[in-house]
């Protein structure tokens, strides 16, 4: 005879014990492995982090050029010539802030023309239009509308 014989339901439920769950599962990486793949992943975002940081400082000067061009576009009191003569004098900035002074400052004319070809490896819009860009601080015939364009193209596209 068992000592479970002749017990009711309700004793026999009242003799059993909880439920045993087991240890809860760590979040931390137990291995080795685990903890050598986490500090690469961290070593090469914080490398990526800091190669993007370095990117947009490096290029502040292009989105500051494309800023100005945009407000001298959107002046609307001033004349063709006048905004293709400041469209002129700032790529001429825009250019210093890129390369050495010694190569860029006493550049004009067909000289001008060929650096701003040659500095986007010779792109089809810039060269149409560099003989405007050698001569358009200069001409009282000049249009800045049609200098905008390859303004901002030139802009973007340069190589520093």
């Amino acid at each position: 005879m068992s000592r479970y014989d002749g017990l009711n339901l309700a004793e026999l439920l009242d003799l059993m014990h909880g439920l045993v769950t087991p240890a809860p599962i760590a979040w931390r990486p137990e291995t080795v492995g685990w903890l050598i793949l986490l500090s690469w992943f961290l070593a090469i975002s914080i490398i990526g982090a800091w190669y993007l940081f370095r990117r947009r400082r490096r290029n502040r000067y292009r989105r500051d050029a494309l800023k100005m061009l945009k407000a001298i576009n959107h002046q609307q009191d001033l004349e063709p010539a006048e905004s293709a003569q400041r469209i002129a004098a700032l790529l001429k900035r825009t250019a210093l802030a890129a390369y050495p002074r010694e190569q860029v400052a006493s550049l004009y004319g067909a000289d001008w023309s060929r650096f701003l070809i040659e500095s986007t490896n010779h792109d089809s819009q810039i060269v149409a239009a560099a003989e405007m860009f050698g001569t358009a601080a200069y001409r009282a015939d000049a249009d800045g509308r049609k200098l905008s364009g390859p303004a901002r193209r030139w802009i973007r596209l340069h190589r520093a």
